[in-house]
């Protein structure tokens, strides 16, 4: 059966983008996502196709390389890489070879434009306007663009065009001044270069980017009004015939939707080409996925991208007017990057199912063919898409996610996207995997597309302005109300989470309405007085999203936030100045002092857009966080749970016990299983494996587990009971017919159920060894004549290692092999343990830890010998990782099941081994209590009581050192964090 897609599959996904075709149509290159997790960045390198199909190959093994292009002829690629700096340009020739680095800008370039005759590359680049600069000058400004986000200050950093010419590799800045220039296009002849440019003085206040020309023949010249006087050029495409410019922008101002302006340079005339649609044009950027324009047909014909109900799809028109026609996109597609050449044009596609692919279209019959499959061959939980009416008769859509196979109210996560103009598609995600982790949970999801958000028409886009929580909270509170009259949610289990204006519409929804049990702020927005002022878009957010109000109250969460009672968690990017950090420092000091159960994360270096870009481990800290949050306070319509496992808390609690009481290196492990729910697993490592050789400890290294090992014999025990091989209370001679002991009478008469609780009386100090052969149960089961009773049979207890020893060898008899093969087939093989190990030989396979002893207060020195004799085993020679050893500890907690479903245990045996049968004569060093191979008592209560428990965590802390205390403390302390202690505690983990 296919898995279900998961939070940790974030790592695991190669997505390709940015597809370019060579001139002549026959080859295709892209760039390839992938992660680095152990760098912990994600990596992009260049890859080559035929575009009628065959398998890809990988051109460039760079670690940041994108923005390919063709040189005219098809000889040669220009693209970006960026190596221990910014991005240069850099030159690969497409019959393959090492790439030629071609830039070395001490701010780095951007993405190359060739000339037509190939012969120059223009590109626009951060220059200096007052180079060299002092980092820790004074930062000195007038104007408002003094900073941007993910690039922190910009004092006096200006971005050019640039112009380089391939014969003498000879660079030169051909635009200078206090202005910013965007991204150049080459004119058909080659002769000029067009651009958009904010060169108002006051552009920082009135946001103007003109439509320029700079003749490139000529490096004195300087840049030339074309048009859009009053408006916004973004990306610039020139007509075949050199007449005009097709421009991604607005004639007016900077509210509404971008349309595709053709302007005519003779006449200065502006036509949007894309009106009849009534839809945002996209050019394409971080979580705005668009293409810039692309001319096919010999030019007569444009084809854009335009947002169209939270999907782009791409779309033609006459380069002279006519009706828009559609060419690529269904209902759940998302299209991004475009790409023409000889009547075929590609792109990356999303769907549903895909978090995209490489299609080719051609462009004469509509078709489009796949060219790369890199899906993950997981399923996913497809959204639905759902309208609502809300009471003042406007219409928004949403989409639900939600495993199809649940019945009735489930709990709800309603999240809300950013922007506020952006939207929720039903194109497979790989920013916010947590929708599919919890759908996987049980959990329907809610994505609303309120007014304001792209893709239902320009009145729908605006509807917001200078209302945001009053025009439209109702387009999430009352479909809520809808769906929980339907029986779809549960209202005792509501969450919300939103990041950016989703982040500030869950501060504001939580401080108008107390129906959710959990909320979920990122990139926050709570104050939006202080918000106008210290955002590096403040000034466009109060004047052109919110109308410049007199007075934020009746729109600001902070002004209501005492009326907050909902615990809320908060993440931010430290590194963000989009929404400042101290927006989300002043809505947790507040949520604080209002004694409301709230949580800070702040990721360092983070920028605004970390969770598309970011560190793959603070993307995975961000998605695993929200659901650890909203299962926690919301998954339970009887309270909160129990918190999740910090895993930060514990690797630096191992690490400090470790260093405390002297242990050379230690693995812990914690697991909390969640009965119908997703277990959470939480591993540290701390130390060297070995004081002779300084191999690190890693949660992967294999521990010898010691008495835990009898835990594992007393299973098989059990199971031999299940099969009705095995009788507890019958004598075990009835197996062992040759067996002698020192008593006799005991030998005639002593049980498996004996042998298992300690209470047989034979010595248990007998550690003989009999040999490395699979005979060496038997020899020590012959020993056994001559060992003396400790006590009666059955009169108290005694702890007992060769009891084991002979149990294990009632198991060969019935089992027919030896004690180590049964437990292969049994246990480990069932429970799909990788690294758990009886036999010396095969711990050196891995990476083994070796014992450590020490006299009084001296330092640990390796121990002379690795292990007891193979003869001790069913006592305490099973070696295992932490989570092996907890993978063990959930079948016991899982009721005897694995985890695939497969009865290993019966439920009877499972409880059967965690009731008390044995009173301990010392009861505050153990426990009170013994059973079948298991203390029943855990941390202060039976342990029969752990399958009934809503959550349960049990712990395992191997580590390489014999009497020291670190896995006494630990388990302390983690007694302490997770419940009340109710009696006397047991004084180690075995």
């Amino acid at each position: 059966m296919t898995r279900r897609l998961r939070i940790d599959d974030l790592t695991e996904l190669a997505v390709p983008e940015q597809p370019v075709l060579s001139p002549d149509g026959t080859q295709l290159v892209y760039v390839l996502r992938t992660t680095d997790k152990k760098a912990d960045r994600t990596v992009r390198t260049l890859w080559r196709t035929a575009a009628s199909g065959g398998t890809p190959q990988q051109l460039t093994r760079g670690e940041a390389d994108t923005s390919p292009v063709w040189s005219p002829d098809g000889s040669q690629l220009a693209f970006l890489r960026a190596k221990d700096g910014p991005a240069q340009i850099w030159l690969l020739p497409a019959a393959g070879g090492e790439p030629e680095q071609l830039t070395t800008l001490a701010m780095g370039a951007g993405t190359p434009q060739w000339s037509p005759d190939g012969t120059r590359i223009a590109f626009s680049a951060p220059v200096d306007n007052a180079a060299p600069s002092d980092a820790e000058a004074p930062i000195v400004t007038e104007r408002l663009d003094y900073q941007a986000d993910g690039a922190g200050w910009l004092r006096t950093i200006r971005k050019h065009l640039h112009v380089l010419d391939l014969d003498t590799k000879e660079c030169r800045q051909a635009t200078e001044g206090d202005w910013h220039a965007g991204d150049p296009a080459w004119s058909p002849d080659g002769s000029q270069l067009a651009f958009g440019a904010a060169t108002a003085p006051d552009a920082d206040l009135t946001p103007t980017a003109p439509a320029y020309l700079l003749d490139a023949t000529d490096a004195k010249a300087k840049p030339r009004l074309a048009g859009l006087a009053d408006g916004l050029t973004g990306s610039v495409t020139w007509t075949a015939d050199g007449s005009a410019l097709l421009i991604v922008g607005m004639q007016t101002g900077p509210v509404g939707h971008a349309g595709l302006l053709r302007l005519s340079l003779d006449s200065g005339d502006v036509v949007n080409l894309a009106a009849p649609l009534d839809r945002n044009v996209m050019a394409g950027g971080p979580g705005y996925p668009g293409a810039t324009p692309a001319l096919v047909d010999e030019g007569r014909t444009v084809l854009f991208c335009v947002r169209d109900r939270g999907c782009s799809h791409l779309y033609s028109v006459p380069v002279d007017g006519g009706t828009p026609q559609h060419v690529l996109g269904e209902a759940g597609q998302v299209v991004s990057g475009l790409s023409v050449a000889a009547g075929v044009a590609t792109v990356a596609l999303s769907t549903p199912t895909s978090f995209g692919e490489i299609v080719t279209v051609d462009l004469a019959s509509g078709t489009a063919t796949p060219r790369t499959t890199y899906g993950v061959d997981v399923e996913h939980f497809v959204p639905v898409e759902r309208e609502f009416t809300v009471s003042d008769g406007t219409v928004v859509s949403g989409w639900l996610i939600r495993d199809p196979a649940t019945e009735g109210p489930q709990p709800l996560l309603l999240d809300i996207h950013g922007g506020p103009h952006n939207a929720w598609n039903a194109s497979a995600d790989p920013v916010h995997l947590y929708h599919q982790e919890l759908a996987g949970r049980g959990w329907t999801v809610l994505l609303m597309n309120p007014r304001g958000s792209d893709g239902y028409g320009e009145e729908f886009f605006n509807a917001a302005l200078g209302a945001w929580g009053t025009a439209d909270a109702r387009d999430f509170l009352e479909p809520l109300d809808e769906l929980v009259a339907d029986g779809t949610a549960d209202p005792d289990r509501l969450a919300v989470s939103g990041y950016s204006y989703g982040g500030f519409m869950t501060c504001y929804l939580t401080s108008r309405d107390n129906r959710f049990k959990a909320a979920v702020t990122g990139g926050v927005v709570s104050d939006l007085n202080s918000m106008a002022g210290t955002s590096d878009m403040g000034h466009f957010l109060d004047v052109y999203e919110l109308n410049s109000a007199s007075d934020y109250s009746a729109m600001s969460p902070f002004a209501e936030v005492s009326k907050v009672t909902t615990p809320t968690l908060i993440l931010q990017g430290d590194a963000d100045v989009r929404c400042p950090v101290g927006q989300a420092q002043q809505w947790h000091t507040a949520l604080r002092e209002n004694g409301v159960p709230s949580q800070l994360v702040l990721y360092p270096e983070a920028s605004h857009l970390f969770i598309l870009e970011g560190r793959p481990s603070h993307r995975l800290d961000f998605n695993r966080r929200i659901v650890n949050w909203v299962e926690q306070y919301a998954g339970d319509a009887s309270g909160p749970r129990r918190a999740g496992i910090d895993a930060a808390h514990w690797q630096r609690r191992l690490s400090t016990l470790a260093a405390r009481h002297g242990v050379p290196g230690a693995t812990l492990g914690i697991l909390q299983v969640r009965p119908g729910g997703e277990d959470e697993l939480v591993e540290a490592a701390t130390g060297v494996l070995n004081k002779d050789t300084g191999v690190a400890v890693t949660t992967n290294s294999v521990f010898q587990i010691g008495s835990m090992s009898k835990v594992w014999t007393a299973t098989l025990a059990l199971q031999l009971v299940d099969e009705g091989l095995l009788d507890l209370d019958a004598p075990i001679v009835q197996v062992l017919p040759e067996l002698q002991l020192g008593d006799p009478d005991v030998a005639k008469q002593v049980t498996m159920r004996h042998l298992l609780t300690h209470t047989s009386g034979i010595d248990g100090d007998v550690f003989t060894d009999t040999g490395r052969g699979d005979d060496c149960l038997e020899k020590y089961v012959d020993l056994l004549a001559d060992v003396v009773q400790n006590h009666p049979l059955g009169a108290t207890w005694s702890y007992c290692n060769s009891g084991f020893s002979l149990a294990g060898r009632v198991i060969e008899k019935l089992t027919g092999g030896t004690w180590d093969q049964a437990l292969r087939d049994r246990i480990i093989t069932p429970l799909g343990l990788q690294n758990t190990v009886t036999l010396p030989e095969e711990a050196l396979l891995r990476l083994a830890a070796v014992g450590h002893v020490s006299e009084g207060e001296e330092e640990p020195k390796r121990a002379t010998i690795w292990g007891l004799p193979r003869s001790l085993g069913p006592a305490g020679l099973i070696t295992s990782t932490v989570a092996d050893a907890l993978a063990f500890a959930r079948l016991h907690l899982n009721g005897g099941v694995a985890p695939d479903g497969t009865r290993v245990l019966s439920e009877a045996s499972v409880a059967a081994m965690a009731e008390q049968h044995a009173e301990l004569p010392d009861k505050y060093s153990l426990g009170d209590s013994w059973g079948p191979g298991l203390d029943p008592v855990r941390m202060g209560r039976p342990a029969a009581d752990w399958p009934r428990r809503q959550h349960d965590r049990p712990v395992c802390v191997p580590s390489g050192a014999a009497g020291r205390g670190a896995g006494r403390d630990s388990a302390d302390e983690r007694r302490s964090r997770t419940r009340p202690v109710r009696g006397p505690l047991p004084g180690d983990l075995r």
